[in-house]
């Protein structure tokens, strides 16, 4: 078993943050929201008091996620929809 470097460990932080404002961007661009991803917590939820997204948004995000990550959600991943860190788990999960 080999022991992760603080670089390695760093580079993992890196690719995690900026995939997390990838996801961010898109969801943003393809809803019309009018906020700047940077302000967005990776932790704020998707629905409610966070980005107000409602199930015609969630389509949206299928379909973006499906189309980007060539990773499918079903009815039954409710979960991913939790934040962006979920949406991006649940990506990381099944990314081939």
């Amino acid at each position: 078993m080999s022991v992760a470097t603080f670089e390695d460990i760093r580079t993992q932080a890196e690719t995690r943050l900026a995939k997390n404002m990838k996801v961010k961007s898109m969801i943003i661009d393809r809803l019309g929201l009018d906020v700047e991803p940077a302000v967005v917590s990776d932790n704020q939820p998707l629905f409610g008091r966070g980005l107000e997204m409602d199930s015609l948004d969630t389509l949206e995000i299928v379909v973006m996620v499906n189309n980007e990550y060539d990773v499918l959600i079903s009815d039954d991943d409710f979960e991913a929809f939790g934040s962006i860190n979920a949406l991006v788990d649940f990506i990381e999960a099944r990314e081939v």
